[in-house]
């Protein structure tokens, strides 16, 4: 039997906590999940005293549009989310419920005052249709809504 692995985007936020609720409204995430900091994990990481460490998020998980997006607080505090990093959102076309849910995000997302739509969906000639946008925290996002029955060609 052959061994599955997977690679899962891993972002860092200021405030985790804070940003669930926007993917939550926003992007409809679904499936969150947020482990707060413990007492013994805020000590071994010496978080001051005066901070409010179970607002801190240790590990958090979420789904959109079925695509599973780990995230955290940025405990080092040394980088920062950049656009350097794109997170494509692949839709295979050929799946009904899928191409809906995709179709209004999309229509939702263009309508939302804290995203630009840096590139309106639309056909890209390799057979895809593609959009993508920057979320309030920087993020740039790709959506790509093709047959996977066909060859990927972009």
């Amino acid at each position: 039997m052959a061994a599955h692995s997977a690679i899962y985007p891993h972002l860092t936020f200021t405030n985790t906590k804070e940003a669930l609720e926007y993917y939550k409204n926003t992007f409809g995430a679904q499936n969150v999940v947020r482990l707060p900091v413990t007492a013994e994990a805020a000590a071994a990481m010496n978080v001051p005293t005066n901070v409010d460490f179970s607002q801190m998020t240790m590990h958090a998980a979420f789904t959109i549009l079925g695509n599973w997006i780990y995230a955290s607080d940025n405990f080092e505090g040394n980088d920062a989310l950049t656009n350097s990093t794109r997170l494509l959102i692949d839709i295979d076309s050929d799946d009904a419920e899928k191409l809906a849910a995709a179709q209004s995000l999309y229509a939702s997302l263009a309508k939302e005052p804290s995203v630009k739509i840096t590139m309106p969906l639309a056909d890209q000639g390799w057979g895809a249709k593609l959009a993508m946008f920057t979320d309030k925290y920087g993020l740039t996002w790709m959506l790509q809504i093709r047959s996977w029955s066909q060859p990927n060609h972009g």
